[in-house]
């Protein structure tokens, strides 16, 4: 080693002196040493030059590196330790990150300025083994006089690069000590730690990268172990439980799911579980879930169980997207001019931001529904969900079924999974219960129970639900009229009606009219691509004088189908003429030698004409009739009508 290292001490004066250049030298270190002259390094130097001011942030910088890095580093230097040498981690500019040595040797350290946020690239000290090595971008030895700078001619150097999953150079780390000690396994020490460096980075990495996909899952997430104790929960399923990550440490998870058998499914190779519901016992209380538990295995052996689980108020706000349990209009929807209207629209404002329980009362076709939809619009309610049931149109004896759900088992017929009803669905949002007036007595009932606690209980269960929805209801009828009756519950009424609201018949808005014609035209031309049409004045005129039983519903089906007939560019007044002829010729049918036949006869004959011409197809007479199914079947009882299914 001496005569090697004299040799080079002579190639190296010879060099920095007299420009010689000796080809025995090792073409990498004589390759550098050009290069440092070029630079303009002094070679009477060599030691580290401090360039980095902020010495912190270059630490925050590399801190991943120099986490990973450092008990590598420690291995290395318990093997190495009272050997003369120091380990040393740059980064992949040269910067000194990380020294660990001998008390001796760190001396020396300090002396040539191997600390922290001093550079020690060829550029800036001339050629060293982490200079050259980052130059050349593989492992680098040098030994005594090989270093450029006179400064480190006592020391011998070995380095190799480091490298992240895409093979970019990320730092180096070093061994140094006394030129006399230089051995070639060094370079093997250092290479080996490189790569052991890199292989934890990659490990931390997808680690960091599991740990970022674990907590970003929307869903609650827990592993546990062959014993059921809980090895890892994310932050979804803390927040829905109400616990702290404190609280998780070697809890069982049978404390909170009770209904699952996590022994027998440890047990059982290739049994699982999906979307099952579940009750979950919470901190405070109990939260109604979906749930999935699937088994984790190894060497064919389970070894614990992975749980993935939501709140089922998210799974029916999901179900009602999907469904289209969506409100679209909103109070300025509203197409009106009148001043009784804009009292109402003002009033129904107010009302959509309490959290009361609403009654819309109106005739058909006044736009009861637009009202309810603009009320949960105009709500804190608004994000959720907007669940619309006509009660008439439901048989009697599914109302309670459709409204409030069953378990499984619950009936003939019923899903093995159980079925959510509308009022679940509507959870965190608006049940829109159009018709209500059509309820049968004892479902009136159980509503009121549900207006009074704001639990549920499906049918075939036994758990009620505590949900969070506010119900808007609307009826053509007139209530205390039914109520006097005994056709419909007082207190529910009065429960119902906290806030009410009456919508206004076509007849009483008549300067409407024309503002409305104005709005369905620009509609039906958007929507059939056709160049708006013009609207005659005296077309108006025939519109406002009719009485319009069917209201905005009927008057908009009438200039719809007048917009459809007309073929030149005005709107006229010929369809509304050819419509009154009609209506005049059914009129004077119901009339037999100029006797006036009672409304009783002429509903029997309405609702028997009604059925022939559906071919008994009782949802499309009823929607015929434009009455409800509930009310269909009552009529056909009264007088006792006779038809073929």
């Amino acid at each position: 080693m001496e005569d090697y290292t004299s040799n080079i001490k002579n190639s190296w004066e010879q060099f920095v002196y007299n420009d010689i250049i000796d080809e025995t030298i090792r073409k990498d270190i004589l390759e550098s040493w050009i290069r440092c002259k070029k630079y303009g390094v002094s070679p009477m130097g060599g030691k580290g030059k401090n360039k980095n001011n902020d010495i912190k942030a270059l630490i925050e910088r590399n801190l991943e590196l120099i986490n990973v890095a450092k008990s590598v580093m420690e291995s290395i230097y318990k093997i190495v330790e009272g050997s003369g040498f120091a380990i040393i981690l740059s980064d992949k500019e040269g910067y000194i990150l990380e020294v660990i040595g001998d008390k001796d040797i760190m001396e020396r350290v300090n002396e040539l300025n191997f600390l922290r946020g001093e550079l020690w690239s060829e550029e800036a000290v001339g050629t060293n083994a982490i200079g050259t090595a980052l130059y050349l971008n593989k492992p680098m030895q040098t030994i005594g006089a090989e270093h450029f700078g006179s400064d480190q001619h006592s020391w011998t150097c070995s380095a190799s690069p480091i490298y992240d999953e895409d093979r970019n150079v990320i730092g180096c780390i070093n061994m140094a000590g006394n030129y006399y000690d230089a051995h070639s396994h060094t370079l093997g020490i250092v290479t080996s730690a490189a790569e052991s460096i890199q292989k934890q980075l990659a490990l931390s990495n997808s680690y960091n990268l599991l740990n970022i996909t674990f907590n970003s899952i929307s869903d609650g997430m827990i592993v546990i172990d062959s014993f059921s104790s809980i090895k890892r929960i994310n932050g979804r399923a803390m927040e829905i439980l109400g616990l702290t990550l404190e609280e998780t440490i070697n809890l069982d998870i049978k404390n909170f799911i009770t209904n699952i058998d996590f022994k027998s499914l440890l047990k059982e190779t290739g049994k699982e579980i999906h979307n099952r519901e579940c009750d979950l016992k919470g901190k405070n209380k109990n939260i109604k879930c979906i749930i999935s538990v699937v088994p984790m295995k190894s060497n064919n052996k389970n070894i614990g169980i992975v749980i993935t689980f939501k709140e089922i108020k998210y799974v029916h706000k999901l179900v009602s997207k999907l469904a289209g349990f969506k409100a679209s209009y909103t109070f300025d929807d509203i197409v009106t001019r009148n001043d009784k209207m804009i009292s109402m629209i003002k009033f129904a404002e107010k009302v959509a931001k309490s959290d009361c329980n609403v009654l819309i009362e109106g005739e058909s076709g006044t736009g009861k529904e637009l009202i309810a939809q603009s009320l949960h619009n105009g709500s804190k309610r608004k994000n959720g969900p907007f669940v619309a049931v006509n009660c008439a149109s439901i048989p009697r004896e599914l109302v309670e079924s459709e409204l409030f759900g069953y378990e499984k088992g619950a009936f003939t017929g019923a899903t093995k999974e159980g079925h959510a009803g509308k009022f679940e669905i509507a959870d965190g949002g608006t049940i829109f219960l159009d018709e209500i007036g059509e309820l049968p007595l004892d479902m009136q009932s159980k509503l009121l129970r549900v207006l009074d606690n704001g639990k549920i209980v499906r049918v075939g269960g036994t758990f009620e639900k505590q949900l969070d929805v506010r119900v808007i209801g609307a009826t053509n009828r007139i209530l205390k009229k039914e109520v006097l009756n005994k056709n419909f519950r007082s207190d529910l009424y009065y429960r119902l009606s906290v806030m009410n609201i009456k919508t206004l018949p076509l007849r009483e808005r008549k300067e409407d009219i024309e503002l409305l014609v104005n709005h369905f035209t620009q509609s039906l031309s958007i929507k059939s691509g056709e160049n708006l049409k013009q609207i005659s004045s005296d077309y108006i005129e025939i519109l406002k004088n009719n009485y319009w039983d069917g209201n905005v519903r009927e008057l908009r089906n009438v200039v719809e189908r007048d917009y459809y007939l007309s073929e030149d560019n005005i709107l006229n007044s010929y369809q509304i003429e050819e419509l009154k002829k009609t209506e005049d010729l059914e009129v004077e049918t119901v009339y037999e030698n100029n006797e006036v036949l009672s409304m009783e006869i002429l509903e029997k004959r309405e609702i028997q004409k009604a059925i022939e011409k559906t071919n008994g197809n009782m949802v499309k007479v009823a929607k015929l009739l434009n009455i409800g199914r509930a009310t269909l079947y009552r009529k056909i009882k009264k007088y006792n009508i006779v038809y073929k299914n």
